[in-house]
C-alpha cells in the first residue's frame, strides 16, 4: 500500500507541481527519514477538487530503516525521488535566537 502511494507521489503528484525542479535534498532529519510539504492535494488525480472546496496542502513523511541520511537519500534516488540538483546537502548551521536577556538593556540588574 505504502509503495503504491510512494510511486504515485513520485511519478504522478510531484512532476503536476507548479513549477516543479526536483525535491529538496536537505530535507533528511539526521536519521535517515525524509519529509516533503505540498502546497495542493489536488496534483493526485484520485482527488476531485470540488470535494476539496479550496486547495489544501499535505506534509509526507517517508520513514525508513537507513541509519544515515546518506543510505535514505541513496535509497530513494534508486526508487526514482527526483531530488534538486546543484543543492548542497552540507547540513545547515542553525543560529541560536537570543532573549532579551542576552543584551544590555536600560535596566541593569544592579538597578531597579
Amino acid at each position: 500500500m505504502m509503495y503504491s502511494f510512494l510511486d504515485r507521489l513520485i511519478n504522478l503528484g510531484l512532476p503536476r507541481t507548479r513549477d516543479f525542479q526536483g525535491v529538496n535534498p536537505n530535507s533528511f532529519d539526521g536519521h535517515g527519514n525524509y519529509s516533503i510539504g505540498m502546497r495542493e492535494q489536488s496534483v493526485f488525480p484520485e482527488i476531485r477538487f470540488d470535494a476539496l472546496g479550496k486547495p489544501r496542502g499535505m506534509d509526507v513523511c517517508i520513514t525508513t530503516t537507513a541509519k544515515t541520511d546518506n543510505e535514505a537519500q541513496k535509497l530513494l534516488s534508486l526508487l526514482g525521488m527526483p531530488f534538486r540538483q546543484g543543492v548542497s546537502t552540507a547540513p545547515l548551521v542553525r543560529k541560536k535566537k537570543l532573549k532579551a536577556v542576552h543584551f544590555d538593556s536600560k535596566k541593569s540588574k544592579g538597578r531597579k
